[in-house]
């Protein structure tokens, strides 16, 4: 069994050996003889479970779409269903659109001087 990603690479043969590579980590080589039976049983553990991975991809890459779409949740683009209450309108501060009346009363307490 030969497991590869970007970074690492892993070999397991029971009747060889284990090869363990990594870019940054460096290599490890153990012949399969010469590994304690508590490393071994640890091993054909870390077997099983990658075969089951495989399986498990197997069954998402044969999958029929309804199926996966059963699985999907649709968001509708994080719109709320029915009426959107969150769309805002720039209108009110576009000069062109403005009405022209002063909206604010009394006096602008920032044109006083300060003391």
């Amino acid at each position: 069994m030969i497991i590869k990603t970007a970074d690492f690479e892993l070999e397991i043969s029971t009747e060889t050996g284990v090869y363990f590579g990594a870019k940054t980590l460096g290599q490890i080589f153990k012949k399969w003889g010469d590994l304690e039976n508590n490393k071994k049983l640890r091993l054909e553990i870390i077997q099983k479970k990658v075969e089951k991975l495989i399986l498990e991809s197997k069954e998402i890459l044969s999958a029929k779409e309804i199926s996966i779409l059963k699985h999907v949740i649709i968001d509708n683009n994080g719109r709320r269903s029915g009426v959107e209450r969150r769309q805002f309108s720039d209108n009110g501060h576009i000069p062109e659109r403005r009405s022209g009346k002063e909206k604010r009363s009394g006096s602008d307490r920032r044109r006083k001087i300060r003391t």
